[in-house]
């Protein structure tokens, strides 16, 4: 009898929890994590974490918190209808930093069964490796041809961007459309012959680089037409 009736309450206490837990507004994001991997030292860079709330009330975001000052977190909308969806972009200024990082992203919502969500953004912080470099040098040089003129040879496309583009121009969202709003003839020519008094340089290879036309036309393509897949993938 006794086993009967502990039984009885297991099984309506699960029931009541189960219940509970379908009322009401419910956060439930993609995502708690993203690793930025390798970010040079004074860039800033940013993700979009995205939830949805699964619940039958409205979901109220009450507060976003960071564990540091040098990450900011920016909320789309405060109210998120049932079945609707929210973003929380993060962005980490890695100024001063150096090494290994890991922040915290606190949320606090009127979720009944979660109220407060954390959220974690790490980092591999590296030096800047520019900060003697001379505008009359060239990327390609002994100094620097092990980060940017080796690893592009023989890529392509994604591959190609990923291998020495990074270093400049990020993975991120900001690094990869600031490009793709210039034209594709300006982007092919800027990558042949580079810019002059800047880093960039000619990157074909009858300038010294280590790019072909072939390359450097997969690589305006995948620019231009590619690269909202490529940063769907970095999410």
């Amino acid at each position: 009898m006794k086993k009967r009736f502990f039984l009885i309450i297991i099984l309506f206490l699960t029931a009541s929890t189960l219940s509970f837990a379908d009322k009401g507004p419910r956060i439930s994001f993609t995502t708690d994590h993203h690793d930025f991997g390798n970010v040079l030292q004074g860039k800033t860079v940013e993700y979009t974490f995205r939830f949805e709330n699964k619940g039958t009330e409205d979901l109220l975001i009450k507060e976003v918190t960071t564990s540091c000052g040098c990450t900011a977190a920016l909320v789309s909308s405060n109210t998120v209808k049932p079945g609707g969806n929210g973003e929380i972009t993060v962005s980490y200024d890695s100024q001063g930093r150096a090494g290994a990082v890991s922040r915290t992203i606190t949320v606090v919502s009127n979720d009944l069964v979660e109220p407060v969500k954390e959220l974690t953004i790490t980092a591999t912080v590296t030096s800047s490796m520019h900060t003697t470099f001379n505008v009359n040098e060239s990327l390609f040089s002994d100094k620097c041809g092990a980060c940017h003129f080796s690893p592009a040879l023989n890529k392509k496309g994604k591959e190609l961007y990923d291998a020495v583009c990074t270093f400049c121009h990020g993975r991120t969202a900001v690094g990869l459309e600031s490009l793709k709003v210039m034209e594709m003839d300006v982007i092919k020519e800027i990558t042949r012959n580079g810019i002059a008094g800047t880093e960039m340089p000619a990157w074909i290879k009858e300038q010294g680089g280590p790019l072909d036309e072939e390359q450097i036309r997969s690589l305006s393509n995948f620019i231009k037409g590619e690269s909202a897949n490529f940063l769907l993938d970095k999410k």
